[in-house]
């Protein structure tokens, strides 16, 4: 698999995991833009906190462990973590600014900075063109490498994420890296990128738990031009990789046996269709009902009603066998014209056993 121009990536091992991939790095041969995502939640690890600091400049690297969430560990979490990316500046010859930081695994763990920093010098021997050993780093409980690839002429644009619990909107437990060499004014990516993020990591759920942690990057090396009538084109590739790899998160969803499409219709706004789907997304109820194909709609109109959603008689609930792995349900509101489409997965006896035991 052919990467955009002007990246490299690199995975390796450096023992935060015992045996498994846990570094990774991607690497621009130039400097990119780069449009940042962030978790909502109030207590953010400290690779946010160093990232949401750099984002707005030039970004020569991305650094990446996995297996430990470098957060709410220690008083000096956040100086360890300036001293990582300064160590890697450092090798890099550029200054700690133009580099981004991304951790995903257990929060209140120490980071072991030793092993990371003793590990940069492999770690930049390392990069190539191997997309699989740099997606193989980030996972955690993940099953499966999540990787997309679209093409718009010249333009290739390459995404990776990782996440399979702790899902939901605003990020979810999850982080991901889109990587394109379309040179785009910053102002038209930032719009393309929020679109894209919406409708794709911020219109899942798995078990409605928001992360420290979590991280979209969206990284531009300029390295190919696009007409104007390719720029369209270059919005909806965007939104297909993000939209690809966010459905790949609820398939990948820890415990889940089924994945669920909510194709909400009929709501006064799309801000309520959206609203609609979250509701039954994180329905505990509804997606135990799911896992056991049991049509119990009262379900539905309960978490709607939770909502605050009001809905009449004359609501209509549609869904595709239940007894399927892919499940597609369709609720018209018969409230208005907006829609929204939604993802989640099934509650399963799995997913407790997998989450007593996470630490």
């Amino acid at each position: 698999m052919n990467l955009p121009q002007g990246f490299l990536l690199s995975g390796i091992h450096c023992g935060i995991k015992r045996r498994k991939p846990d570094l990774g790095l991607i690497y621009l041969k130039d400097f990119s833009q780069a449009v940042g995502f962030f978790t909502s939640n109030a207590n953010p690890s400290y690779s946010v906190t160093v990232s949401k600091n750099n984002i707005n400049n030039p970004i020569k690297a991305v650094l990446v462990n996995s297996g430990n969430a470098n957060c709410f560990s220690h008083n000096k979490g956040l100086k360890d973590s300036e001293e990582i990316i300064t160590r890697l500046a450092k090798q890099l010859k550029v200054n700690k600014k133009n580099i981004l930081f991304a951790s995903t695994g257990v929060i209140g763990k120490t980071l072991p900075k030793n092993k990371i920093i003793k590990s940069l010098g492999h770690l930049l021997n390392n990069l190539g063109s191997d997309v699989y050993s740099f997606a193989s780093s980030i996972m955690t409980t993940d099953t499966a490498k999540k990787i997309s690839l679209r093409e718009v002429g010249p333009v290739k644009i390459l995404g990776f994420a990782k996440g399979a619990g702790m899902i939901c909107p605003n990020m979810a437990t999850m982080l991901g890296f889109v990587l394109t060499d379309a040179k785009l004014e910053r102002s038209f990516l930032k719009q393309c990128a929020k679109e894209a993020v919406e409708e794709s990591f911020n219109s899942i759920s798995i078990d409605g738990c928001t992360s420290t942690n979590d991280t979209v990057f969206i990284l531009s090396s300029a390295k190919v031009a696009l007409k104007k009538n390719q720029l369209n084109a270059f919005k909806k590739g965007l939104k297909e990789v993000c939209l690809e790899l966010a459905k790949l998160i609820v398939k990948d969803g820890e415990g889940a046996t089924k994945f669920i499409e909510l194709k909400i219709k009929g709501a006064k706004t799309s801000q309520e269709a959206k609203q609609a789907g979250l509701a039954l997304a994180n329905s505990v109820l509804f997606k135990c009902a799911i896992y056991g194909e049991d049509a119990n709609c009262g379900r539905i109109i309960s978490a709607l009603g939770q909502a605050g959603i009001k809905v009449g008689e004359d609501i209509y609930i549609k869904a595709t066998s239940l007894k399927k792995r892919e499940i597609v349900i369709t609720v018209d509101l018969k409230r208005g014209k907006a829609s929204w489409d939604f993802y989640t997965s099934d509650l399963t006896p799995q997913y407790v056993n997998l989450n007593a035991k996470y630490s």
